[in-house]
């Protein structure tokens, strides 16, 4: 935290949480599609990628917010 600072330590830790909150997100939604109709259940690899875009836009506009809000 020391060697990059308070913003980067700050960016990280959003990254991390919105990529938390995704994967939740989609496991949730993976559970219910299962047990609406368990032969149409989505592959591991496939929710997997899902979350990780899910996450990777939700960090592109926190990070997009945060620019804005220091400018």
């Amino acid at each position: 935290m020391n060697r990059y600072g308070e913003q980067a330590a700050h960016a990280t830790s959003q990254g991390l949480d919105a990529a938390g909150h995704a994967l939740g997100t989609a496991w949730a939604a993976f559970k219910i599609r299962k047990a609406i109709n368990p032969k149409s259940v989505l592959k591991p690899t496939t929710l997997a990628k899902t979350a990780a875009k899910a996450a990777a836009s939700d960090f592109k506009s926190s990070k997009s917010k945060s620019k804005s809000k220091s400018k």
